[in-house]
């Protein structure tokens, strides 16, 4: 689904280019990287502007900085998006953590790397980013069987998928689908610390993941 190489970006990078545009978009954007605290920070703001500029990804015009190529696209994707997922996927040896941010003109995936960066790839824009959230969690679930060596083993049980899905001017949905030690699967939904778990069948686990983080457009609300 991805189209390009990723673009390694640091979080003062991050800053900058949330600093091109104002508006809601931009707002929820920041807040979903965990932007929020430094947004008022000029001298962070600065140093991303800057850096930007020294690896070639934006230019002086007429003293003015001007985004390049990929990072015009990011911002711009940033200022217009109406659709984001936070995901975590975790299993015994590792978390990963990302960020899809989609418009109508284009959308991405954010890998946060641990380190303060996050490496951008662009997503074709050809289905509604909550397939791409799935899409990932089905590939970490699906991966949760025995140990191919036929021991029995549970191998990289438990395993969950988190995602918590925003729109806007909608109340944010957020569902865990996990596979425990013994196979069994379990399906909690709600927001924050308040979920409510519930077994469910292996065949219409993922089904139901979807459905719980399907956005109601019909009422308004925050996060």
């Amino acid at each position: 689904m991805t189209t390009t190489d990723s673009l390694q970006l640091t979080e003062h990078e991050i800053l900058a280019l949330l600093a091109f545009n104002d508006g809601e978009s931009t707002a929820l954007t920041r807040e979903i990287f965990r932007l929020t605290p430094q947004a008022d920070n000029e001298q962070l703001t600065k140093a991303g502007m800057t850096t930007l500029l020294v690896r070639g990804l934006a230019e002086l015009s007429d003293s003015d900085l001007v985004l390049k190529e990929p990072t015009e696209f990011i911002a711009a994707v940033m200022a217009t998006a109406g659709d984001w997922l936070e995901i975590a996927l975790v299993t015994p040896e590792r978390n990963h953590v990302m960020f899809a941010v989609a418009s109508a003109g284009g959308a991405f995936v954010a890998n946060a790397n641990g380190n303060g960066t996050h490496g951008f790839t662009p997503l074709k824009n050809d289905r509604p980013v909550l397939k791409f959230g799935l899409d990932a969690a089905a590939h970490y679930l699906g991966d949760s069987g025995l140990e191919s060596d036929g021991s029995g083993s549970t191998g990289r049980r438990p395993v969950a998928a988190q995602i918590k899905h925003h729109g806007l001017g909608v109340q944010s949905k957020t569902a865990n689908l996990m596979v425990d030690e013994s196979g069994t699967w379990q399906l909690a939904t709600g927001d924050g610390d308040q979920l409510a778990k519930r077994e469910v069948d292996g065949s219409v686990a993922l089904e139901l993941f979807e459905e719980a983080l399907e956005l109601d457009h019909d009422t308004t609300g925050s996060e």
